[in-house]
C-alpha cells in the first residue's frame, strides 16, 4: 500500500471513530440535559427536602419538650409551654402527614398518630401494642386528670427515635411521580373524612387548626410543581383555592359551631377536583394499585369515587356479573338453601326493612329460640373489609358461607345444598348460563357463594337526601338537618367513628380496615347491667377486644330498628341518650376498656333532635330490589310449595 492510500485509510478510520464518539457524547449530553430539565426531578428534590426539614423541626420540638420537663419551672408553666411546643410539632407533622401516611402507614398508626387504644391485628400476629405518639401526648397535656410527666418523657423519646429513623429512610426513598400525586389527593380525603371530624384530636378539639396545617402542607408541596402555561393556570387556580380553604378555617376558631358540611361542599371537594384536573392536565395517570378510592373520579361525592373492586376477595372473577347477581337474588330468596327448606337469607334480611328483620335478635332455624345478635342491614354491606359484629370473616363470600353452615341460621352442609339444587333442571340451566365463561359450569359451592355475594354487591344505597344535597341540590336538607350533621361531625364526635361518606367504620381514605369500639352496651333498656356478649374477643381471644364490636353503618338507620348488636334500644332517641350519657361508663356500668373518647357529650335536647333529623336524611330505598315472582321448579311437588323469602 502506498503512503497516500495509507494516510487516507488512517484518516477515514479517525473520522469514523470521531463521529461515533461525537454521537455518543451528543446522546449523553442530550440525556443529561433532559434529566436536568425534567421538572419532576426538582419536585422530588424539593419534596424530599421539605419532608426532611419538617421532621427536623418536629425532632427539635420534641427535644425542647424533654428539656422543659426537666427544668425547674412550675408545673403550670411547664404544661403551658409544652402545649405550645406540641402545637408546633403537630403543625410540622400535619404539613407532611400526606407523605408519612402514604409511605409509612404502619409507623403512623402504631407509633406516631394512632388512636388512644391498645392495638392488635390478626394480620401481624404480634403482641398487643399500647398506644404511642402524638395522641398520647395530647391526652396527657390537655386532660388535667391524665397529666404525667414520666409518660410524656417516654413518648417524646420514642417519637424522636421514630422520626430519626424515618428521616434517614426517606433520604433515599424513591419518590415516584404517580405515588406522590396519589398521596396528595388522598390527603384531601383524609382531611375531609378524618381530620375535620376530630379523628386524631379528640381531647383538645383543635381539628380546624390541624386541617389548616394539612392544607398549608399541600399548598407548599403543590408550589414545587411547574409546567406549561395551561398547567400553571390550573396550578395557580388550585393554589388560590387552597389559600381560601386555609383562611376559611382560620377565621372560624370555634370548632363546635363550624359549618363542616359547607366546608366540605364548597372548599374541600372543589380542592379535590382542582387537583384531579391539574394532574390530569399533566397526564399523570393513577398507578395500578387497587385503592379503596377510585382516583379516576374527580369528585369524592360521586358513588363511583369509592372503588367497589377494592373490597372484593376474587377481584379477577368479573365475567357475567349481571347474570351471577340475578341468580344470586333467586338463591337469596329461596329457602331451599336451608336444612328444613323453610328459611331463606331474606328471612332475616327483608327488603321491606332495609334488609334487616326488625327483631332485637333474629329467629333461629328451630323457629322458637333466637340467635345471639341483631341482624344488620345488607345495604352497602360491600363497603367493608370484615363482616359480622365481631369481624370474624373477611369477605362477602365468607359471610354467606358462615350463615349457610351455622346450625342456628341455615344449618346445611355444602354437599346437601349442592345435591338439592342439582335436582332442579332450572337451577342447572341458570348456573350453566351464569358461569358459561368457566370450564366448570356445574352447581358447586364456590358458584353458589359467588352468586349470592354478587347479589349483595348490588345493594347500593347512596342516593339519599343527604347525598343529593352534597352533590348540589340545596333544597334537600332543612337547617335542623344541616345543624345535625355539623353536630354529628363536630361537637358530638360521632364522625370520628362513623366516617363520612359511608358512615360506617371502614377507615378512609385507604379503606383497608374496620374499626371496633367498646361502648358498654347494656343488656336491657333500663341500662342497669352490661350485656354479657364478649364481642370480638370470642374470635381473637384478646382481652382488649372484650365487648368490642364492629362500627356499623348509619345509612338507612330510620329503617333498621331496633339498635345495637343485641337490639336493646327500640328507637333512635334511646340510642342518642345512651351516647350523650357517655356510653356504658357514663351510665355507671362496669366496663374497663371503653373506647368512647368522651365522658359525656353534654348535648341539649334541641341538639339531640338535630342529630336525629340528620340521621333520618340518610334513608335511601331507591335501589331496593323486589323479591322474585317465582322460584325454580323441582320434580318434588313438596319442594315446589316452598315460600319465596322463607316461612319465618
Amino acid at each position: 500500500m502506498d503512503r497516500s492510500r495509507f494516510l487516507r485509510s488512517k484518516l477515514s478510520l479517525y473520522f469514523k471513530k470521531t463521529s461515533f464518539l461525537t454521537l455518543i457524547c451528543g446522546i449523553l449530553f442530550f440525556s443529561a440535559s433532559f434529566l436536568k430539565s425534567d421538572p419532576y426531578k426538582e419536585v422530588e428534590k424539593n419534596c424530599r427536602k421539605f419532608v426532611s426539614d419538617n421532621i427536623s423541626q418536629i425532632k427539635y420540638r420534641l427535644k425542647s419538650s424533654s428539656k422543659i420537663i426537666a427544668s425547674a419551672i412550675t408545673k403550670e408553666e411547664k404544661i403551658k409551654t409544652l402545649k405550645d411546643e406540641y402545637r408546633l410539632a403537630r403543625k410540622f407533622y400535619k404539613e407532611i402527614e400526606f407523605f408519612i401516611e402514604y409511605n409509612s402507614s404502619y409507623d403512623a398508626k402504631y407509633f406516631i398518630n394512632g388512636a388512644l387504644v391498645p392495638k392488635f391485628e390478626l394480620e401481624y400476629l404480634g403482641p398487643v401494642t399500647e398506644p404511642h405518639g402524638f395522641q398520647v401526648i395530647e391526652e396527657s397535656l390537655f386532660n388535667p386528670a391524665k397529666t404525667n410527666f414520666d409518660i410524656l418523657q417516654k413518648e417524646y423519646a420514642l417519637l424522636d427515635a421514630k422520626f430519626f429513623y424515618l428521616q434517614n429512610y426517606y433520604a433515599t426513598l424513591p419518590i415516584e411521580y404517580s405515588n406522590l400525586t396519589e398521596a396528595i389527593r388522598l390527603q384531601v380525603i383524609r382531611i375531609m373524612c378524618l381530620t375535620l371530624n376530630g379523628y386524631d384530636c379528640t381531647v383538645n378539639k383543635e381539628s380546624l387548626t390541624e386541617c389548616a396545617n394539612s392544607i398549608e402542607g399541600l399548598s407548599k408541596i403543590m408550589g414545587f410543581y411547574t409546567g406549561k402555561k395551561n398547567e400553571n393556570i390550573k396550578l395557580n387556580e388550585l393554589q388560590t383555592h387552597l389559600k381560601k380553604c386555609e383562611m376559611e378555617l382560620k377565621k372560624n376558631p370555634d370548632s363546635d359551631s363550624f359549618n363542616r358540611l359547607n366546608f366540605k361542599i364548597k372548599f374541600l371537594n372543589p380542592a379535590y377536583t382542582l387537583m384531579s384536573d391539574f394532574f390530569s392536565e399533566k397526564k399523570v395517570l393513577p398507578s395500578q394499585i387497587n385503592y379503596g378510592v377510585d382516583l379516576r373520579a374527580n369528585s369524592f361525592f360521586e358513588t363511583s369515587s369509592i372503588n367497589k373492586q377494592h373490597f372484593l376477595l376474587y377481584k379477577n372473577d368479573t365475567a357475567n356479573l349481571i347474570l351471577k347477581a340475578q341468580l344470586g337474588k333467586i338463591l337469596f330468596f329461596d329457602p331451599i338453601l336451608s336444612a328444613n327448606n323453610k328459611r331463606a337469607c331474606a328471612s332475616c334480611h327483608s327488603p321491606a326493612k332495609a334488609f334487616t328483620d326488625g327483631l332485637p335478635k333474629s329467629i333461629s332455624l328451630d323457629g322458637k329460640s333466637t340467635i345471639t345478635r341483631n341482624a344488620p342491614t345488607l345495604l352497602n354491606a360491600l363497603y367493608q373489609k370484615v363482616f359480622f359484629y365481631d369481624g370474624r370473616v373477611s369477605s362477602l363470600e365468607g359471610q354467606v358461607n358462615h350463615v349457610l353452615h351455622n346450625n342456628s341460621e341455615m344449618g346445611i352442609l355444602e354437599i346437601e345444598v349442592i345435591n338439592k339444587l342439582n335436582k332442579s333442571e332450572e337451577y342447572k340451566t341458570l348456573f350453566k348460563n351464569a358461569f358459561k365463561e368457566k370450564p366448570d359450569t356445574s352447581i358447586n359451592f364456590y358458584n353458589i357463594l359467588k352468586c349470592i355475594s354478587e347479589f349483595e354487591m348490588t345493594l347500593n344505597s347512596r342516593n339519599s337526601r343527604f347525598d343529593k344535597y352534597i352533590k348540589g341540590d340545596n333544597s334537600k336538607l332543612a337547617q335542623s338537618e344541616i345543624n345535625g350533621y355539623n353536630l354529628f361531625s363536630g361537637k358530638a364526635l360521632c364522625g370520628s367513628c362513623h366516617f363520612f361518606p359511608l358512615f360506617n367504620g371502614t377507615v378512609p381514605p385507604m379503606y383497608n380496615e374496620n374499626e371496633y369500639e367498646v361502648i358498654g352496651v347494656p343488656a336491657n333498656a333500663d341500662n342497669k347491667i352490661i350485656d354479657e356478649d364478649i364481642g370480638r374477643q370470642k374470635f381473637t381471644h384478646i382481652a382488649i377486644h372484650n365487648k368490642a364490636f364492629k362500627t356499623p353503618t348509619l345509612r338507612n338507620i330510620a329503617l333498621t330498628a331496633p339498635y345495637m348488636h343485641n337490639g336493646v334500644y327500640a328507637d333512635l332517641d334511646k340510642v342518642l341518650d345512651f351516647y350523650n350519657a357517655g356510653g356504658g361508663a357514663g351510665l355507671k356500668l362496669k366496663i374497663e376498656n371503653q373506647t368512647l373518647p368522651f365522658d359525656s357529650l353534654g348535648l341539649s335536647k334541641n341538639e339531640l333532635t338535630d342529630i336525629k333529623n340528620f340521621l333520618l336524611t340518610l334513608t335511601d330505598t331507591s335501589n331496593i330490589p323486589k323479591a322474585p315472582v317465582s322460584l325454580p321448579k323441582f320434580k318434588d311437588n313438596v319442594l315446589n310449595n316452598r315460600k319465596i323469602g322463607g316461612e319465618y
